[in-house]
């Protein structure tokens, strides 16, 4: 198709329609009635039309906006691959990791951990977990608005500070801000990839730190072969190739650790480079000797998966803390030598490591042999 003429006010029509046209090489061409005001360019579209035009005017705009077919033969559409945005001012840390060992809770201390060390700014906690929680541990009476309400309004625009701000939930007495989550699994579905996208962007020009609490399910088209799954995964797909670190996040005890490591080599199968890869324990054990050894036993494991296991830095461990449950239970700040030695590493590694992480395009050494041969009869 050479062109998409498409009315302003059809409902279908957002950044990610406008952005599958281009990407399929089809020109989007707007007809405005002038009711809404839109910078229709600055979403994607290819040219605009007047609510009134006639045939010379649709044929100028075609010739002027649009290619002709040589054939019949449609280009091959895929969605393009999460970019980074173009400034580095914020840094993020993800948090992950498999349902039940804790994840959530390390990410909320982490939030409350680095808010007095940000100079000049707030540090966001970004729920975008697919069975999210941080609505339940923050006691939110409303979870209206949130992240979903954030995502459409940049489906059609950009909000300004004072409209992002109303998305967002102020926290003084925990020192940082909350944006909460999908209030149901399911709604996965409307969160469309260029409007993320455009979202990321705006909170990550408004905050210096935010960290994102995502679920620990990575799986793409290229792993599954499903474009279904792939959109399901979005959210935590986005957050981990835009981090500076990801936080992996296991337990003490074989199911923990075991599903510690499976986290890690997910992160590695979509590209993010394992020195951003940090594991951690939580409920770890306080005796060196123990955590000595589920520190090897991590080590051990990954180096048989896992070309460049040595980049990745040792597990960070966050001890067992009775007072937990009663902090969530009371709204009260968690206690400070829970998050302490996390945000110590974290801090740490923030430094050694570049922001704005992308996915390195270098080629990679083929093991002989590991393409098959053939000869000159086949």
């Amino acid at each position: 198709v050479s062109a998409l003429l498409v009315d302003a006010s059809s409902p279908g029509l957002d950044r990610d329609l406008l952005d599958l046209a281009a990407t399929a090489g089809c020109a989007s061409i707007i007809v405005d009635h002038g009711l809404v005001e839109r910078d229709w360019a600055g979403l994607g579209a290819t040219a605009v039309l007047p609510e009134r035009f006639d045939g010379a005017d649709l044929v100028a705009t075609l010739e002027r906006a649009s290619r002709p077919l040589g054939s019949a033969i449609a280009p091959t559409t895929r969605e393009p691959e999460p970019g980074t945005k173009d400034d580095a001012e914020s840094r993020i840390v993800s948090v992950t990791g498999a349902g039940g060992v804790g994840t959530s809770t390390v990410a909320m201390g982490l939030a409350h951990g680095l808010a007095p060390r940000v100079d000049g700014g707030t540090v966001l906690l970004a729920d975008m977990a697919l069975r999210s929680t941080q609505a339940l541990l923050h006691d939110a009476r409303d979870v209206v608005p949130g992240l979903t309400e954030l995502i459409d309004g940049h489906r059609l625009g950009t909000p300004n500070e004072d409209e992002i701000a109303a998305t967002i939930h102020a926290l003084p007495e925990r020192g940082y801000h909350l944006l909460l989550g999908l209030r149901s699994e399911r709604d996965w579905v409307s969160v469309g990839a260029r409007a993320l996208h455009a979202a990321w962007d705006s909170l990550t020009g408004a905050y210096p730190m935010i960290v994102v609490d995502i679920t620990g399910e990575f799986d793409g088209a290229e792993q599954t072969g499903s474009s279904d799954i792939e959109d399901r995964n979005r959210l935590a797909r986005t957050a981990a190739h835009h981090s500076d670190l990801v936080l992996a996040v296991g337990g003490p005890h074989t199911w923990g650790v075991n599903h510690l490591v499976r986290t890690v080599l997910a992160l590695v199968e979509i590209g993010v480079p394992p020195e951003r890869i940090v594991p951690c324990v939580n409920r770890g054990p306080r005796p060196p000797r123990a955590r000595a050894e589920i520190s090897a036993a991590v080590a051990e494991l990954l180096a048989a998966r896992v070309a460049d296991a040595r980049h990745i830095p040792s597990p960070v461990f966050v001890a067992e803390r009775r007072a937990v449950e009663q902090s969530l239970r009371d709204g009260l700040p968690l206690p400070q030598n829970l998050y302490e030695p996390l945000v110590g590493a974290v801090s740490s590694l923030l430094e050694h490591v570049s922001a704005s992480p992308t996915r390195s395009l270098e080629p990679v050494p083929i093991a002989p042999g590991s393409l098959g041969t053939w000869s000159d009869d086949d």
